[in-house]
């Protein structure tokens, strides 16, 4: 079965790694861990918590490279935790970003977790592969059509601070170069 893809509600907004909090509301309707979902399929009640900036993120990397452990993005995949759901299969998950750098920015996670773009192995290569046409189709559906960034952080000198593989995808304005 193919994957539905459609224009998301745009003020909606999933959970980033940072300020997390547990939501208050219980699991919402939809269920299946192999189900697909468009743009608009919401897991969980919603709601977000925003970051601290950079300087917050760069501390948190840090840390989470010291006490691995299991991740936000686990929860948002168990359904324990909410986010806005952009699109699923079997293989990934998109969401939004919590605390967006970007009028558009989405993350797309593998279901396997990965920790590191550093530590995929050669087996891994059509999942990556699959996760940047998934990062592409949610883009076009996202209205990116003059073009988008994607930004994989690995390590703690990269400021990765969930240890479960994830693409970002900014858009909507102009990107500068250099990025960081």
């Amino acid at each position: 079965m193919a994957a539905a893809v459609g224009r998301g509600a745009a003020a909606g907004r999933a959970l980033l790694p940072w300020g997390w909090r547990r939501a208050a509301q219980a699991r919402g309707g939809s269920g299946g861990g192999g189900a697909q979902r468009g743009l608009a399929g919401t897991r969980g009640g919603g709601g977000s918590v925003g970051g601290e900036g950079p300087e917050g993120e760069v501390d948190r990397a840090r840390r989470a490279a010291e006490t691995p452990a299991p991740t936000v993005f686990s929860r948002i995949l168990d359904g324990s935790l909410p986010a806005k759901i952009l699109y699923e299969d079997d293989q990934c998950v998109a969401f939004r970003d919590a605390a967006p750098q970007a009028p558009v920015h989405f993350l797309v996670i593998p279901r396997r977790p990965i920790p590191r773009i550093s530590r995929a192995a050669e087996s891994d290569a059509q999942l990556l592969g699959h996760l940047l046409v998934v990062a592409t189709k949610v883009a076009r559906a996202e209205g990116l059509s003059e073009g988008y960034r994607v930004v994989v952080n690995d390590g703690k000198d990269g400021a990765q601070s969930v240890y479960h593989l994830h693409f970002h995808v900014l858009g909507g304005r102009q990107m500068r170069w250099p990025p960081g």
